[in-house]
């Protein structure tokens, strides 16, 4: 039961970029999201042949180390595409500080299981980003009288799942490199588990929500 379940998290990954091949948009980098569908999307096919094709250990430290530069370039499209011209020198300000701390964190970066490390920098900074970038949005939104009902937007759905999921997961990430000790962060892995849960049935949810002219 438990393994239905963990796979039915991982397809969920691929359901956005389905609609969006469906509905013939999967290329159209014009909506914001789409780079981040596509990044979801591919972190859910590494996940499901992960453990078939490659050295799982190994696999992930390479995979903790290029998954969050993926990250960086997903979110920068969606903040830099939602808030078009307004607060770009904050968007590109934190876009290369995040880019700093990335090429500062292969200094901790090891293949094996202690790469946790550097993955936690990273998670740490580009937490803090998506903070600053949907409390801004949210506030942007509560000034905003013209918005009838906000279950239709899509990017109430985007931005409330990327805030949910990495203010979820940056203590179990942070912390990871320390509670580490065999299974003991397993234990814990139940946190990000239903974080990208709930990340990937918003993101369905918006993108089938998504009207395109």
């Amino acid at each position: 039961m438990e393994t239905f379940y963990f796979y039915t998290i991982l397809y969920l990954g691929i359901i956005p970029l389905i609609i969006l091949l469906f509905k013939k948009k999967a290329l159209d980098f014009k909506e914001p999201i789409v780079p981040f569908i596509w990044v979801t999307a591919i972190a859910s096919v590494y996940e499901i042949l992960s453990p078939e094709i490659f050295d799982v250990i190994s696999a992930l430290s390479y995979w903790f180390q290029i998954y969050p530069f993926l990250e960086i370039v997903g979110l920068f499209f969606y903040f830099s595409g939602i808030f078009k011209k307004k607060h770009k020198a904050t968007i590109n300000l934190l876009l290369f500080t995040v880019l700093v701390i990335y090429c500062f964190s292969f200094t901790l970066w090891e293949n094996n299981e202690t790469s946790l490390q550097s993955h936690s920098v990273n998670k740490s900074s580009i937490t803090i980003c998506v903070i600053i970038g949907c409390f801004s949005w949210f506030r942007n939104l509560v000034k905003n009288t013209d918005i009838e009902n906000l279950w239709n937007l899509p990017d109430f759905y985007f931005m409330s799942s990327i805030l949910i999921y990495y203010s979820s997961t940056v203590l179990l990430f942070s912390l990871g490199s320390f509670i580490y000790t065999g299974v003991e962060l397993y234990e814990y892995w139940w946190i990000n588990i239903l974080a990208t849960l709930i990340l990937r049935i918003l993101l369905t949810i918006g993108t089938w929500k998504m009207k395109f002219k």
